[in-house]
């Protein structure tokens, strides 16, 4: 008799456990970290080429971003005719000279683009400047990138 009860407690207890874990994996989600070295996602940072050909940064009253060494990030940049373009159809273009062999050299088309890139290893401050003939102020057409820990 003692056996049986035994027995069926038994039962119950792991019963009662699957139905736990059961539960548990219908309620359970894992939320990714964004914007960190460690294999996270990669922050997304917008820009505005805009059509008067200025840069811009929502939020901010100037045209700078600030980045970690070896940061992967998405620039998503949303670009507006500011009264000329090149051949290929580029309204605006965002290069900085020194990093160009690491992939920042990208010309614009109109409307919205999303360009993954790895921020330099090397903490400082970047130049990038438009180099598309966009219009009247392309030459003040630039925006700075600081790398910092």
């Amino acid at each position: 008799m003692k056996i049986k009860i035994i027995g069926n407690l038994i039962s119950v207890f792991i019963l009662g456990n699957l139905i736990s874990i059961f539960i548990l994996s219908i309620f359970w989600t894992v939320t990714p970290t964004l914007g960190d070295s460690s294999g996270g996602q990669p922050r997304v940072i917008e820009i505005i080429a805009d059509k008067d050909n200025t840069f811009k940064v929502p939020g901010q009253s100037k045209a700078f971003i600030t980045l970690k060494p070896g940061e992967k990030i998405v620039l998503r940049i949303t670009s507006y005719f500011g009264g000329e373009k090149a051949r290929d159809n580029s309204v605006h273009s965002l290069v900085v000279k020194k990093l160009r062999d690491q992939g920042w050299d990208m010309r614009l088309k109109e409307g919205t683009a999303d360009f993954p890139l790895v921020a330099p290893s090397t903490p400082g401050e970047y130049f990038a400047e438009c180099t598309v003939k966009c219009g009247r102020g392309h030459d003040e057409m630039n925006m700075k990138i600081i790398v910092k820990n």
